[in-house]
């Protein structure tokens, strides 16, 4: 028992099956959810609504209103809620019955095992919703989906390698090419170096033991590490000079398919180990030819052996805001427009274009700094991200299809509760929806921040305020096809850290946590009886929650594991 609701009944969570009336934990393994498949179900096989255990054989049967059918795009839907053992004997007994969750294609679904190894304290675990991607999906029931998605920005330029240094190969201080052999570097008086290695920094070797040893490309050290040279490899000729970045603060655009660098600095690949971090959040030409060079490129990070960038290419514009046209059905950037994606530009907008005009817009709701991935929802037809947000949270049509744990919990109810129906009440089960900060969701904020739920940190505040988040039989704006449903973290708090909350599994609760970046979190509590969350699509304990109706009459027990409350079902 967790609490008393409004109504006066007795909300209670699910403990596992009595054995000989009692509950005790050395209870053995029963029928529960178990693991998520995606099968292909494009053969005829028997579907039914119910099923048939046998305790002796642990096997399943289906029952109810049978069919005999193939997957397809039409008939697959229509599935979901239904058991199959895949088979195309109606008879057959299956040591694993399959539950369909969720239409995929025309030829496979998400099917969720069910077999005789559940642990005690739940009903098997099942995904709180097949995918994590929208802010849709922490809700118990759900609409319209904003997926997200992202787009890898910058590329890598490899500028220096590594290499083992040994006494035994020969270093110079200069090379040349094509003297003594054609197209051949060779060193200029060779010598060789036995311990002091980080004097061979500015130095070229072949990397060969051998004195008079020439070769097609030399190697120009550029820092030196412990026994391990950083290195440029040189090739065709050129020396350290013909391998450069001509970088500045900004550049201009010539019109022409060409960039300059304004008040230019020029460093060659021979000083990137010691001075690379002189070019991050610079705009960088390679190997310039007066300044200037076909691909411009912001560089986002660098490091001893690499740089990260973004080409001219990928120069979309970016804003804080736009306009929508509904005659032409196009957004347009406002002037506030950035060249190359930056967190602290704080741009929201984007077409992934160069015009700033696009028929879809991208509100890009976060970004990792380091990788400068934005992370974004596509908009279209004049829509805003408040818009996008009220259709996946608050409208009044929020809740048309069923969580995938919604529809195993009630699949559970319909199965082993349904003929004690009379003697539960109906109640709120709340999935409180209520935004407490939109983070990299609001347009007018400054920061990509993730979006928070109410219960981001745990309280012990019942309140229910959207009629969309009540789900109720009764309430035909959130409403449960049976009576029942999950606890809510703010019901859990009311116990403490007590025995009751501890069931040594991980499970779900009905409250939504965080959208962060690809992935919608949800609360469950932990095997120690703690609050934690996961991606709704992680596999997580099912404890489905009731509550007794006001007045139903105790006949025995003290509500210990040994001797549980026994209610009376006799009238």
């Amino acid at each position: 028992m967790i609490r008393t609701t409004d109504t006066g009944g007795v909300k209670m969570i699910y403990n596992g099956e009595a054995v000989n009336n009692q509950c005790l934990s050395n209870r053995e393994n029963h029928v529960g959810y178990e693991y998520l498949e995606i099968l292909y179900l494009n053969s005829n096989y028997w579907y039914g609504t119910d099923y048939i255990y046998d305790t002796t054989s642990q096997t399943f049967k289906l029952s109810g209103t049978m069919e005999e059918t193939t997957w397809n795009e039409t008939t697959g839907p229509n599935l979901i809620g239904k058991y199959t053992c895949v088979s195309a004997d109606p008879d057959a007994a299956c040591k694993t019955l399959y539950l369909v969750e969720h239409y995929e294609t025309g030829q496979r679904g998400y099917l969720s095992q069910l077999n005789s190894n559940s642990n005690y304290s739940q009903f098997g675990k099942m995904e709180f919703n097949v995918r994590p991607d929208s802010i849709t999906d922490i809700g118990y029931m759900h609409n319209t989906e904003y997926s997200y998605g992202f787009k890898q920005l910058p590329s890598t330029e490899t500028v220096l390698s590594i290499k083992t240094l040994y006494s035994n190969r020969w270093y110079a201080d200069n090379i040349v090419w094509g003297d003594p052999v054609a197209n051949k570097y060779s060193l200029v008086n060779p010598y060789k170096e036995s311990s002091n290695y980080q004097s061979l920094v500015g130095k070229y070797t072949l990397g060969s033991t051998n004195q008079s040893f020439t070769n097609d490309r030399a190697y120009y050290i550029s820092g030196v590490v412990g026994p391990n040279m950083y290195y440029v490899e040189l090739k065709n000729g050129n020396n350290i000079d013909n391998y450069s970045y001509t970088y500045g603060d900004n550049y201009t655009d010539n019109g022409n398919g060409t960039y300059t660098i304004n008040n230019p600095t020029t460093m060659n690949s021979g000083d990137w180990y010691s001075n690379h971090n002189s070019l991050k959040n610079k705009y960088v030409c390679k190997n310039a030819l007066n300044n200037t060079c076909n691909d411009v490129w912001y560089v986002t990070s660098t490091s001893d052996t690499e740089m990260k960038y973004i080409p001219s290419e990928k120069n979309y514009k970016y804003a804080r805001g736009y306009t929508y046209d509904s005659n032409t059905d196009t957004y347009t950037l406002n002037n506030d427009t950035a060249n190359y994606w930056m967190p602290t530009t704080n741009a929201r907008y984007t077409c992934f274009n160069t015009s700033g005009k696009c028929n879809k817009i991208y509100y890009i709701y976060m970004s990792e700094t380091i990788n400068y991935t934005p992370y974004y929802i596509a908009l279209s037809e004049g829509k805003s991200v408040e818009d996008a947000l009220d259709e996946m949270l608050t409208v009044n049509s929020v809740n048309t299809t069923e969580s995938t744990v919604k529809m195993g919990i009630e699949k559970w109810y319909e199965h082993y509760l349904l003929d004690y129906s009379n003697y539960l009440e109906d109640t709120i089960f709340c999935n409180n929806r209520t935004v407490e900060s939109l983070g990299g969701w609001d347009p007018n904020g400054d920061n990509f921040n993730s979006l928070l739920f109410k219960e981001y940190n745990v309280t012990n505040d019942l309140s229910c305020t959207s009629v969309t988040d009540k789900f109720s039989i009764s309430n035909n704006k959130a409403k449960l096809t049976y009576k029942v449903g999950l606890m809510t973290s703010s019901e859990m708090n009311l116990l403490n850290n007590s025995n009751a909350r501890k069931s040594g599994q991980n499970y779900w609760l009905a409250t939504p946590r965080y959208f962060s970046g690809e992935r919608a979190g949800s609360y469950t509590i932990d095997t120690n009886g703690n609050f934690y969350s996961y991606a709704v699509s992680t596999s997580q304990g099912l404890r489905p929650a009731i509550s007794l109706i006001p007045g139903i009459k105790y006949l025995s027990g003290d509500g210990s594991m040994e001797t549980p409350y026994v209610i009376d079902t006799s009238s």
